[in-house]
């Protein structure tokens, strides 16, 4: 264990042989408002939670309507502050799907890149243009990876700022072809390590009770500018010149310079510093975050800061000391196991909504359904982002409230619902070549529907859930196989999709509609629940050994029996789950944490 640096002042909490416990258990109780239990036996031992059912009685963090709205203490202000300035860096999706989908549909656009008078670049060209974003971001999710743990969660930005900056600049000029798809691919990796830089780093400063809310910031943001320029689209719509898409393209310079210009004061992630040996830098921070005085190097921190710390020292130097900051403990336990599959499927659900053939090829879908004005399509297009505006914000909210398996079961179900409709609707009449206008209306307010509370509710925690599940050291990792498969699957979708909806017209979306209904079944049986509880308490959730050390640390009552000691100061012997959230999804159980010791 690393001892403290000089001049850092406050309980010394760093285990000896046995881990201390840095307060009593009754206390801890009392701070965190968790009830203690106590763990039935038979005359085998301790009766495990797969053995006696799930547990009614495990502690919950029961979150009111307002109770985000309450309590602006200075820390909480700061904390705010710091995830709304950096939240600047969006979450990629909402301009995409916004603006430059749109954008790669206008006449000006498509006459300046050499096809005057068409409706659509040619269909191999339009194949690309779209989906080879996707391919960026899968690049730039791995190489951010190995940035966020190397360099920091701020450099990780910086960079993935300037790399928008460039983008952007290529996307003004779009001279060819060729630089077009440059600009695409260099925008998807600026979104590969802003994505994963801001993600990660809002989860590990944010508090426990707002945790889902501020990691939804970078998609409120993303949603404004998005509307921003959608708006500017819709006016240029009449226009055939390119001075306005370039215009409407240019706005990603705003938020890309604030952002940039804002890490110059954001401090660094505490548990990024912990884990590499700055402790005295990491409790600066957390007296910035969550309370505490510094005077130069001494540092005395709050109640609340200091819990913090007990059980972020303890995950990661447990992880540290068992090799659990390695690639291999992705899939080497259970655990490991059990996370990267809630992580790689959670990413992976977006590409099967039908997304694919909205996206980037809406104005096809809005002609087969007889709308056929092409300002008409781009003004529904500028309603549906300033309902996303709205929808980022309420759904972010939800997470804290309702959960995160409510809102993704939500957003899921009525996807299906919706797909369903519109496949009827297609299936019965446009693909008939029947002309209806009232149909058509109905598709495209079904369309709208579905967008808006998939934004409200799926947006906002599928890019949180997967920076929740992982340790500190496992946290970029795992986060970055997440995005290749989402980004690697999404690539696959969209760029099948033009000839998919030339084939199976309506069917399409039935077809997607099936897709939303397995993944719905996929996050009822198996996804937990996580929303109010810290980081380090998810590793209670997933049953890793680092969960236990966390328990100990904090002065909770042991999962593990101390009936012998260990050289980790564990029990190997006999596993109890007493006070374990109760996070058993239906049909499936936490994993025991002596499995990884």
């Amino acid at each position: 264990m690393r001892p403290p640096p000089d001049g850092v002042v406050g309980r010394d909490l760093r285990p000896r042989g046995p881990l201390r416990r840095s307060r009593t258990v009754d206390s801890f109780a009392e701070e965190s408002s968790i009830p203690l239990l106590t763990t039935p036996t038979d005359e085998r031992g301790p009766v495990l939670d797969h053995e006696r059912g799930a547990d009614t009685n495990a502690p919950k963090v029961s979150m009111k309507f307002f109770d985000n709205l309450r309590g602006w203490d200075k820390p909480k202000r700061y904390r705010y502050f710091v995830l709304l300035a950096l939240s600047l860096s969006g979450d990629g999706w909402s301009y995409e799907a916004g603006v430059i989908a749109s954008i790669f549909q206008l006449p000006a656009w498509i006459a300046h890149v050499g096809y005057p008078g068409q409706l659509a670049l040619p269909n191999w060209q339009n194949q690309w243009v779209g989906p080879v974003y996707s391919l960026g971001q899968l690049v730039g999710g791995l190489i951010a990876a190995f940035f966020l743990d190397t360099f920091g969660r701020r450099m990780t930005l910086a960079i993935g700022g300037i790399c928008m900056e460039v983008s952007t600049a290529l996307l003004v000029w779009s001279p060819n072809f060729g630089v077009i798809i440059t600009a695409r691919v260099l925008e998807g990796v600026s979104i590969g390590f802003l994505l994963l830089g801001y993600q990660i780093y809002a989860v590990e400063v944010a508090a426990k009770e707002d945790r889902g809310f501020v990691s939804s910031f970078s998609l409120i943001t993303g949603n404004f500018f998005g509307f921003l320029a959608a708006g500017i689209i819709y006016g240029i719509s009449y226009d055939q010149t390119n001075a306005g898409w370039r215009t409407a393209v240019s706005i990603t310079f705003i938020p890309a310079t604030i952002m940039l210009v804002s890490l110059i004061w954001i401090p660094e992630s505490p548990r990024y510093l912990y884990s590499k040996g700055k402790e005295l830098e990491c409790r600066k921070v957390l007296a910035k975050l969550y309370g505490g005085t510094i005077v130069g190097d001494e540092v005395q921190l709050s109640e609340l800061a200091e819990t913090q710390h007990d059980a972020m020292m303890a995950a990661i130097d447990w992880d540290q000391k068992h090799g659990q900051d390695k690639w291999s403990a992705l899939w080497k336990t259970k655990a490991g196991r059990y996370r990267s599959f809630v992580a790689i499927s959670s990413q992976s659900m977006w590409a099967w909504n039908g997304q694919s053939v909205f996206t980037y090829y809406y104005t096809k879908v809005f002609r087969a359904a007889g709308i056929t004005n092409t300002h008409v399509q781009f003004g529904i297009s500028s309603v549906q982002n300033a309902s996303w505006c709205i929808g980022g914000i309420v759904g972010g909210y939800l997470l804290d409230i309702w959960g995160r398996r409510t809102n993704y079961m939500i957003a899921l179900g009525q996807a299906c619902i919706c797909l369903i409709i519109q496949g009827a609707l297609t299936l019965g009449i446009f693909d008939k070549g029947i002309v209806n206008h009232a149909a058509g209306a109905g598709f495209v307010t079904v369309y709208i529907i579905q967008w808006f509370l998939w934004v409200m509710f799926f947006s906002p925690v599928v890019n949180l859930l997967p920076a929740e599940v992982y340790s500190a050291g496992l946290r970029a990792r795992g986060y970055a196989v997440a995005n290749v498969a989402s980004m690697g699957v999404g690539f696959a979708t969209q760029y099948s999709a033009l000839p998919m909806y030339y084939s199976m017209h309506g069917w399409t979306w039935i077809f997607f509609a099936v897709c939303m209904l397995i993944a719905f079944l996929v996050v009822f049986f198996f996804y937990p629940e996580t929303k109010g509880i810290t980081l380090e308490e998810v590793e209670i959730v997933f049953g890793s050994g680092a969960g236990v050390y966390v328990r100990q640390a904090l002065g909770r009552r042991s999962s593990v029996h101390e009936s012998g000691d260990s050289e980790d100061g564990l029990d190997g012997n006999a596993v109890t789950l007493n006070a374990v959230p109760k996070v058993v999804k239906r049909g499936f159980h936490v994993e025991h944490a002596v499995e990884e010791l």
